[in-house]
């Protein structure tokens, strides 16, 4: 009868659910699945809670892999002044979180107000990555190399044997993390076509076996060898995947020595992974589950890892040569200038770069929903900001706060 009862229950709730979400629809944008708000749309606060709630945090409840916090988090220096023009537009967009960083100090340090959406972020709160996850990708990359667990980025993944014999047996790292591999025939933003390109998978939600076994037989031609830049998420998890084949028992430690002991993070940062990875494919290097390029961590937990990277570029440490390295072989990509993603003019190893109307060494981490990390590294400005929208005024918070004067 309890059983019964649940059922009853649940699907009460969903019409409800629905119910309340066609309502939204009807005065603001048409979500999608999850609650997701369309890009350009013009959400109401009532859908961008909502968003917040159902699809930013989902993935928090997914299998995850997790660092805790340091023994002795890194302190974070505050000389905070008040900015009536980021007051305003916290209380009048999708803005969560506000970030920035001048000469090592945080004087802009701002939370959407209670009466929005505050009361769902706190500096304790852990907040999704979307595609900045990617660029964590490649810091991770750095170490591995740093390491020793990889050689280089010239290094090609094929002693990787889960993906003989298919389109990326022969992809060199440099082309992984350029996107530069040509496979658009295969992989579209945030799914794989596959051989059919009327049949697509979404790349986040299968282990690296089922795509290595899906994916059998493919062929690279001569003149797709570095050849033309498709920006998708396979190639991130793809990467994340080989650090850790290449680390083997040691990819914890690897976490953990990124992240407890040298960046000190104040809380617990988590990877999101694929479990129970099905071995029926043969991933027997990857049984506890495929890793996704999604991560999870606080407001000041971006920020320090941001200044991480920074120190690292300033010091010229090995990890430091690994982010000059990708800089010096980035590829040129189209631009379209009506999103920070869509305003670079350049990929570097999974970081934006090149932005239209931004001066200086600029690095550019940009997830979908508004989430932006930028750093320039010649004058060590740095920039992290959250959202559950990107109608904030991106231009002047983003691109002219962290551009060189």
């Amino acid at each position: 009868m309890n059983w019964v009862l649940t059922v009853v229950f649940l699907i009460s709730f969903a019409f409800v659910h629905d119910a309340n979400a066609q309502n939204w629809n009807n005065s603001g944008a048409k979500l999608g699945k999850n609650s997701r708000i369309p890009e350009g749309s013009s959400p109401t606060l009532e859908q961008m809670r909502l968003a917040f709630n159902n699809y930013f945090k989902s993935d928090s409840f997914r299998p995850r892999i997790m660092i805790s916090a340091s023994d002795i988090p890194l302190p974070v220096q505050f000389d905070v002044q008040n900015d009536d023009y980021l007051e305003k537009q916290m209380n009048n967009t999708g803005l969560l979180s506000y970030i920035l960083v001048e000469n090592g100090v945080v004087v802009r340090d701002m939370i959407s107000p209670n009466d929005r959406m505050g009361d769902l972020v706190t500096n304790e709160t852990v907040l999704n990555s979307q595609s900045v996850g990617k660029s964590f990708v490649s810091y991770l990359m750095g170490h591995a190399i740093c390491d020793g667990y990889i050689s280089g980025i010239d290094q090609k993944i094929s002693d990787w044997s889960l993906f003989s014999d298919t389109f990326y047996q022969d992809i060199s790292i440099k082309d992984l993390i350029n996107m530069n591999v040509g496979d658009s025939k295969y992989a579209d933003r945030s799914r794989i076509k596959f051989k059919n390109p009327d049949r697509k998978k979404n790349v986040n939600n299968r282990p690296m076996a089922y795509w290595s076994s899906s994916l059998k037989g493919t062929k690279r031609s001569k003149s797709s060898f570095g050849s033309q830049f498709n920006y998708n998420g396979f190639l991130s998890n793809l990467a994340h995947n080989y650090i850790r084949y290449k680390s083997g028992n040691e990819y914890q430690n690897l976490l953990k020595r990124v992240y407890q002991e040298k960046i000190r993070i104040g809380h617990g940062v988590s990877f999101i992974k694929v479990d129970n990875a099905s071995t029926a494919h043969g991933e027997s290097d990857l049984k506890s589950g495929t890793m996704r390029s999604t991560m999870f961590a606080t407001r000041y937990d971006y920020l320090r890892i941001a200044m991480a990277m920074l120190d690292d570029w300033q010091t010229d440490t090995c990890v430091g040569k690994y982010l000059k390295e990708i800089y010096a072989n980035k590829v040129r990509r189209q631009t379209k200038g009506k999103s920070p993603f869509s305003s670079a003019a350049g990929y570097a190893g999974f970081f934006h770069t090149d932005f239209n109307g931004v001066k200086g060494t600029v690095f550019g981490m940009n997830g979908y929903g508004g989430q932006n990390v930028f750093i320039n590294f010649d004058t060590g400005t740095i920039v992290v900001a959250h959202a559950v929208h990107q109608d904030y005024n991106w231009r002047k918070l983003v691109f002219d706060a962290v551009s060189t004067n």
